[in-house]
C-alpha cells in the first residue's frame, strides 16, 4: 500500500512565499516516487489545508491531522516540514505532530525552539565555549538606553528580529542616532530585538544532511554580497556571489567542521540544517542555525549538495524514508 505524505508549507511570518517556494520544488521531487501518495499540506493562519490533484481543497482536522477524499479518511504516514518561520521552525507544528505521533523532518518541537530564538540560541553556544558576536536583548516595551546598547555591541552593528529569517526586518547600524529608528524598524517582525556587534571577516554558510543517520558536511559555501550583508535581496535576488566551495584554508575547513561538529554533538539537531558563520582572522564566529532552510532553486543547500556530488533527489527523498 502507497504511503501517504504531507508536504506543509506556507505559514504565517514573512517568510511565507519563500516557503510556498521551497514546498513546490520539493513537491516536483517527492511526486515522482511511485510508492507514495504526496500531497500539498498549506497552513496559514486561518486554517490547515490539503490541495489535491483535481483542484479540491479539503481542510485538514488538526486534532488528527488526517482529511476526508473520496468520502474516505486518509491518514498521513510523515510530514516534509518546509515552513520557514512560524509555525514549522518555531517548534510549533512539530508539538502538533509529536502529539498526534506523526514523524516529520526536521527537528524535535524543543530544538526547534530553542535554535529559532537567537538570543537563548548563542547562549547555548557560549555555554559549549564557542565564538559568537556580542548581543544586547530588548523586549518590547522595556525600556533601553541606546549608550549602554553600544557599550556592549560596539558601532557599526546589527539590528535583527529575534525571532525571524530569510533576513526580515535586518539592519547594519553605523550611525548611532539611527539605532532607535532600526530597533522600531525590527520589531515589526515580533516582540523581541536582537542587537549585534558586526563582525569584520569572510561570511560562509555550513550546511548539514542527515543520510540514514549519518550526519554529512556539505562543502561550504562562501558568500560575497553586493550589498552591505547578505540581505533579503542578496539571497533572493541574485544580490551576491554565492562560491561553493568556497576559497578556504584547510585549518579554517577544519576549524568550521570541529565547530558544527561540537553543536551537533551537544544538541540533536537532525534533518537539513544550514548555520551561518563568519571568519574573523580565520576564527569561526557563529551567527545563528536553521533547522529549515530554504530550498527553492537557487537556495544555498541544493547548490552544496550538488556540489558533493550528491543527488538532490535522493536526499530529499531520504528524509521520508528515514521515518517510515
Amino acid at each position: 500500500m502507497k504511503k501517504n505524505i504531507g508536504i506543509a508549507y506556507g505559514g504565517y511570518s514573512s517568510e511565507y512565499e519563500i516557503s510556498i517556494k521551497s514546498g513546490e520544488f520539493i513537491f516536483e521531487i517527492l511526486n515522482k516516487n511511485p510508492d507514495w501518495n504526496v500531497y500539498k499540506v498549506l497552513i496559514t493562519k486561518e486554517k490547515v489545508s490539503v490541495l489535491l490533484s483535481d483542484d479540491k481543497i479539503e481542510e485538514i482536522n488538526i486534532k488528527d491531522f488526517n482529511f476526508n477524499y473520496h468520502n474516505n479518511k486518509v491518514k498521513f504516514d510523515a510530514i516534509y516540514n518546509i515552513i520557514h518561520g512560524s509555525p514549522g521552525e518555531t517548534g510549533e507544528l512539530s508539538s502538533l505532530l509529536e502529539k498526534i505521533g506523526i514523524p516529520q523532518t526536521s527537528c524535535s518541537s524543543t530544538i526547534c525552539k530553542l535554535t529559532f530564538d537567537k538570543y537563548e540560541y548563542i547562549k547555548f553556544i557560549n555555554s559549549l565555549n564557542l565564538k559568537t558576536a556580542k548581543q544586547f536583548f530588548i523586549k518590547k516595551g522595556k525600556e533601553y538606553n541606546v549608550d549602554d546598547i553600544i557599550k556592549k555591541t560596539g558601532i557599526p552593528c546589527f539590528v535583527k528580529p529575534n525571532k525571524s529569517g530569510s533576513s526580515f526586518g535586518i539592519s547594519k547600524v553605523s550611525d548611532k542616532a539611527l539605532l532607535n529608528e532600526k530597533i522600531d524598524y525590527a520589531f515589526r517582525e515580533g516582540d523581541e530585538v536582537l542587537v549585534e556587534s558586526f563582525l569584520e571577516g569572510k561570511e560562509v554558510s555550513v550546511g548539514v544532511i542527515n543520510i540514514d543517520g549519518e550526519r554529512t558536511i556539505l562543502p561550504i559555501t562562501e558568500i560575497r554580497s553586493n550589498n552591505e550583508f547578505f540581505d533579503f535581496n542578496a539571497k533572493y535576488n541574485g544580490e551576491s556571489d554565492e562560491i561553493t566551495p568556497g576559497e578556504l584554508s584547510t585549518n579554517e575547513v577544519t576549524d568550521i567542521h570541529k565547530m558544527i561538529n561540537t553543536i551537533y554533538d551537544n544538541i540533536n539537531l537532525s534533518g537539513i540544517t544550514r548555520s551561518e558563520i563568519i571568519l574573523v582572522d580565520g576564527i569561526p564566529h557563529i551567527i545563528e542555525t536553521n533547522t529549515i532552510p530554504g530550498f527553492t532553486k537557487q537556495s544555498i543547500v541544493p547548490q552544496q549538495i550538488k556540489a558533493a556530488g550528491f543527488s538532490i533527489k535522493e536526499i530529499i527523498e531520504n528524509q521520508i524514508k528515514s521515518l517510515l
